[in-house]
C-alpha cells in the first residue's frame, strides 16, 4: 500500500562558512546543498512523487502516495538555496516561519525572501510567533502567539495561510483547539510515523513527519522516502524514548540539556 512520507529540513548550507554561521544547536538539523541535490536525485531515480503541500489541503480527496517537502524555522537559505533548486526540477515545498525571526534574526530569512516563496509556487505556512513551545505557554500567550504569528503572515503574503507546524513538536489539546479557531486547517507536528495514501487528510490530529538530520544516510533517506516499516519502527521506539526523557524532565529542561550538549561539542558538531 502506497504511504506519504512527510520530510522535515531545516536549514541549508553551500560552504563552511556558511555551516558554521549556522547557531550550534540548529546545526545537526543543517544540511549541504549537495545533499540535499542528492535526496532529490535519488527520489527522482526511485521513481518516488514529490507532492505539492496544496494536496494535504484538498480535504475531500484522499492522500496522494510519495513523500512531501517542509523546511522549519524560516532560514535565509530556504530562499536563497532551495528555492532555486526546487525550482529547476518543478518541484514545490512547506515552508514553516516564525514570525519574529524574520527579518530579526541573524541568518534568517526577510520578509522579500518569504514573499518570493509563495510568489514561486511554494506554500507559506506558521511556526509560531517566537518558537517557544506552545504546550507550555499560558492561556493568553498562547492565543496571542498563534493569532499575532497567523496575522501577520497573512498581512504579508496577502493569501490565506492554511498550514502550521509546532515548534519543537510540542502541543496540547488547548494547541490543537486554538489553531483551529485561529484558521490553520492542517497542522503538522513530529511525531515519527507516515499517512496511508488513501487516507484523508486528518482534521484535528497533527500530521507525522520525519526529520532529515546532518547524520542521516541516503540509505535511512530512502527508507523514510519509501515508508519502509522496518525503519519506522526502529524511528518510533527511539522517538518514544526521548518523548519519555522530555515528560520526565520537562520541555525546557530537556531543550537546554540538549542546547549544552550540541554546544559541548563545539564547531565541528
Amino acid at each position: 500500500m502506497k504511504r506519504l512520507s512527510i520530510l522535515m529540513y531545516h536549514g541549508l548550507y553551500a560552504s563552511e562558512a556558511q555551516r558554521l554561521a549556522i547557531d550550534p544547536v540548529d546545526r545537526p538539523y543543517a544540511i549541504s546543498v549537495d545533499t540535499f541535490v542528492r535526496h532529490l536525485d535519488l527520489l527522482a531515480q526511485a521513481n518516488i512523487p514529490v507532492i505539492p503541500p496544496s494536496a494535504l489541503e484538498q480535504s475531500a480527496g484522499p492522500v496522494p502516495g510519495g513523500v512531501l517537502l517542509t523546511f522549519d524555522d524560516g532560514h535565509a537559505s530556504n530562499a536563497e538555496l532551495a528555492l532555486p533548486l526546487l525550482q529547476q526540477r518543478g518541484l514545490s515545498a512547506l515552508f514553516f516561519v516564525t514570525t519574529d525571526f524574520i527579518g530579526q534574526r541573524p541568518g534568517f530569512s526577510t520578509w522579500d525572501q518569504v514573499r518570493a516563496l509563495a510568489q514561486h509556487g511554494m506554500t507559506v505556512g506558521g511556526h509560531g510567533q517566537t518558537h517557544r513551545f506552545l504546550s507550555d505557554l499560558p492561556d493568553n500567550a498562547l492565543r496571542t502567539e498563534l493569532q499575532q504569528s497567523h496575522a501577520r503572515l497573512e498581512q504579508e503574503l496577502q493569501t490565506s495561510v492554511k498550514q502550521m507546524s509546532f515548534p519543537g513538536g510540542r502541543y496540547d489539546a488547548r494547541c490543537l483547539q486554538l489553531a483551529h479557531e485561529t484558521g490553520y486547517s492542517v497542522l503538522h507536528g513530529s511525531e515519527i510515523g507516515t499517512l496511508p495514501a488513501r487516507h484523508t487528510t486528518p482534521q484535528r490530529r497533527p500530521l507525522p513527519r520525519l526529520a532529515i538530520r546532518a547524520n542521516t544516510p541516503d540509505t535511512v533517506f530512502l527508507d523514510f522516502a519509501r515508508a519502509a516499516p522496518l525503519r519506522m519502527l526502529r524511528a518510533q521506539t527511539l522517538s518514544q524514548a526521548k518523548t519519555w526523557a522530555k515528560r520526565l524532565i520537562g520541555n525546557q529542561r530537556y531543550h537546554r540539556l540538549y542546547a549544552r550538549l550540541k554546544g559541548a561539542q563545539g564547531p565541528s558538531s
